[in-house]
Parts: C-alpha cells; structure tokens; sequence
C-alpha cells in the first residue's frame, strides 16, 4: 500500500509539472495539424475528402509532406476534444497528459515484475520527471499515446504465468492499438510471435505444450486481425504513401542514421557534454544489462533490435521522439547493468550495493525535477505564449486569406497542412519558382530562410507575376497574377 501511494503522488506531481508545461500555441512544424484535421473529418463524417485534400498538398509540393494519413488512431483520441472546443492547442493537448499517466501505472506494473517495488518507483520517478518528456507533452502528436499502448502491451505479454483465454485476446487488442495508432506497432506483432516461435522450439518434446502456444499465437493474431479489417471498412487507407517515401533510402541515410540514433539516447539525460558522458557511460552499463538478461528479457531485447533496424532503414530522420519506446527498457537494462556490475564485487555488501546504485539514481531524478519545475515555472511566468502557428502575426495571415479569397484559392506556404488547418484554404509548398504558379496566394516567411520555401529576398529573381497584398512582421502575402 505504501509503495502505491508514493506511485500516485509521483504521478500527481509529474502530471502537475506536465500541465504547466504546456504552451497556449503550438510550435512549427505540421504534423499535428494533419492529426486534428483528420480527427476533424471524423466529427464531420469527411474522411474520404480529407484524403482528396492530402493527396492535392502531397503531389502538387515540391516533395512529400508526409503520409497522405496518419494511423487513425490518435485522430480518433483527438476526437472528443475537438468536437468539445475545436482547434483549441490547450485541450488538444489533454489526451498527452492522460496517456503520460497511463504510461507511468503500466510502468511500474511492467517493472514490478522484473525488479523490488522500491526500484520500479526508482526507475518511474526518471520517466514521471524527464524534462525531455515533460517536455514533449506540448506536442499534438500520437507518440506518448503510443508510448502508453507499446508498454502496456509488454506488460500483458510478460504478466508472469500460464496465460489465459483472456488474456490472449487482450493481448491481440493492445497489439491492435498500438498499430493502430503507429504503423511501427506492428512489430510489437513480430516480437511476440518470435518470442512464441522460441517457446515451441524450447519445448518442442512436449507436444501439449506446443499445441497451447500455438493455440495462443493464433488467437492474438486472429483478434488482430479482426479489429483491423474493421478499422478497414471503418477509416479509409492512406499509410501505403509511407512506403513510397522509402525511394529515397541510401546507405549512407542508414550510416548516419545509425550514429544519429545511437547518440539521441543521451537526450533522455540532458543537453550538454556532461550529460553526454553519462550516456557514454550508461551505455556500458546497458550492454552489460542486456548480456545478463539474454535469457529472462529477451522480449525486450528483441523489441529494441527490431525497433531500431525499422528506423534506423526509414530515410527521414524524426529526432529522439522515435525512440521513446526504447526508453524504458534502454534505462532498465542499465539499473540491470549497474547492479550486475556491482554483485561482481563481493567486498561490497548487497545493502552497500543499493544504495550505491539508488544513489546515483536518486540525484539524476533530483536534477530532472529541477528541471522540469523550473520549465514549467517559466512557461506560466510567461503566460504559456509561444511564436507559431497560433500566435498574432500567423492569426493575421489567416484572417485576411479567409476574408479576401474564395474558398477554391490555393495558398502556397512553408508549412502547407498547418495553414489548411488555420486558414481553411488548400495548400502546397514549393521551392521551385515554376510551382509557385499553381497557387492563387504565396505567403512568405521572414523568419525561416530557405525552409521549404523560396525566401522573400530571392523571391524577385524568380520573376513571378506577384502583387504584394499583405505584410506584417512575420510573413508577406503576394497575390499570383496567373492571368
């Protein structure tokens, strides 16, 4: 009882700083303003003209913006809260919160089976109070909802026991939603079917035993399929467009992405050199962790090699985001490393041993909640304002594209999914002088350079039939004079 009140004042505590981290806006870069218009095409039943509108911005801009959909999934958490207050950063970002403290339960849970409890509160308390995850709590994008669906599923997966009928089935559910809200979940699949392939193998004189695991393998695929073909006749397809993007994938994106990869753990410590050698460290550790479990977590060891084979082979690079459900087990098989390292020691006494290794663990927790108050603490002495899409000079832009164009105008922009989502117009990026030309409106960013678009001090040498109708601190507007 004592360990789960310190769980849940844990949880409070990182929900609190988690809450007041969040900004009133939202930065750039427009990911997120594809996941709330498909969670608006849901409330509105458009979800076909939705793919008609993704499908314009992807093949008529310079490149590929992104998938014509994302997984439904998060769209549909997002869902609720749009239809309660619109495209409101604020609530939109609710469901992170909500998910985030999902994620910490089954993390403990997760770990209570593999470490003491005092160890498990340990190891939540660096996840409840990473400024790094705190931090991405102010992003509408489906990775923490994703981080909660891919360690439940290692939780029902590794629940300690003979697994029943039931059991079965909610692993092949929890399989399902954790696709279904990032394709990548699928591998979560893989593992497990693996992992069951070793099991037959392992016990492959006792047939009864085969014939159970079989049994078992082919429910959790059978339920998984199930609630995806529904999800098919539900939501229409849109994903195969993540494939096409793997046309551009060379081996020296693979090269440099193995390095980029292996150095964006260091993240969940901290920016900076110091915190970079404590990663290099860490990682000794890590490896040591992962030898000495081999046998009980290979489950884990499998899920991290598959997950970063995946990511490591996609051809564009996405940051530490992607990794955040290696995280967990990247600092479990370091606490694991750490004490195996320890136990080799024999002078030292097993109460020595703990505490050494609690405390190491114990100040890195302290400098994170330092941290993360002292964000949280600035985000609300600043009013929660950030520059973005959201903020005044962006609002101007929309208002004068709604009230001077027709609803048919094509806007070209840097960010095109975010300005359909704020000016209700269609919209292409372009880098080339020619594409300009199949918009109606060019708005121009003075800020970002050469950032998906043409900057305002080039855009003469292009020799376009531009009027200028529009100008604030942040952007120009050009009516394009096609006729």
């Amino acid at each position: 009882m004592h360990n789960k009140v310190l769980l849940i004042l844990i949880i409070i505590a990182s929900i609190i700083i988690g809450a007041s981290t969040l900004k009133g806006g939202h930065e750039w870069g427009d990911d997120f303003a594809w996941y709330i218009l498909q969670a608006k095409s849901i409330v509105e039943g458009t979800t076909e003209e939705f793919i008609e509108t993704s499908s314009f911005t992807n093949s008529q801009s310079t490149t590929h913006v992104g998938p014509l959909t994302y997984p439904w999934g998060y769209p549909l958490i997002l869902t609720p809260f749009y239809a309660i207050n619109g495209i409101s950063p604020l609530t939109l970002k609710l469901p992170g919160l909500i998910f985030f403290a999902g994620f910490l339960i089954c993390l403990y849970f997760l770990l209570k089976t593999r470490i003491s409890a005092t160890e498990s509160l340990l190891l939540v308390s660096l996840h409840a109070f990473n400024p790094l995850l705190l931090n991405f709590l102010d992003q509408i994008l489906s990775d923490i909802p994703f981080l909660f669906f891919s360690t439940l599923t290692l939780l029902l997966m590794l629940n300690p026991g003979r697994r029943t009928t039931p059991q079965q089935v909610l692993i092949g559910v929890s399989i399902f939603f954790t696709t279904f809200i990032r394709a990548t979940g699928i591998l979560l699949l893989g593992s497990y079917l693996i992992i069951e392939l070793f099991k037959v193998i392992a016990t492959r004189k006792d047939k009864e035993a085969i014939k159970k695991t079989i049994r078992g393998s082919i429910l959790v695929c059978l339920v998984f399929a199930l609630l995806w073909i529904v999800n098919a006749l539900l939501f229409p397809s849109g994903g195969e467009s993540y494939l096409s993007q793997y046309a551009t994938l060379t081996f020296e994106i693979v090269r440099d992405f193995a390095s980029a990869y292996f150095r964006v753990f260091s993240q969940f410590f901290g920016q900076g050199t110091s915190w970079m050698y404590i990663y290099y460290i860490a990682f000794i550790f890590f490896l040591v962790g992962v030898w000495a479990g081999r046998k009980e977590d290979t489950i884990f060891i499998l899920f991290f090699a598959l997950w970063m084979i995946v990511h490591i082979t996609y051809p564009y690079w996405q940051g530490a985001r992607y990794i955040f459900p290696l995280l967990p087990i990247f600092i479990y098989f370091t606490f694991q490393g750490i004490n195996f390292v320890l136990s080799r020691f024999p002078v030292i006494e097993g109460p020595t041993r703990r505490k050494i290794s609690y405390s190491f663990w114990v100040i890195i927790v302290f400098l994170f909640f330092l941290e993360s108050s002292g964000s949280a603490y600035n985000n609300l002495k600043n009013h929660r304002k950030i520059n973005g899409p959201f903020d005044d000079q962006s609002s101007q832009v929309y208002r004068f594209l709604q009230k001077n164009t027709s609803e048919d105008s094509i806007v070209v922009f840097f960010k095109p999914r975010a300005m359909r989502l704020m000016s209700d117009r269609n919209s292409i990026m372009s880098m080339e002088c020619d594409r300009v030309l199949l918009g109606d409106y060019l708005v121009l960013s003075k800020l970002v350079g050469e950032n998906q678009q043409i900057p305002p001090e080039k855009i003469d040498a292009c020799q376009l039939p531009l009027k200028h109708v529009f100008e604030n601190r942040k952007f120009i507007i050009y009516l394009i004079q096609n006729q």
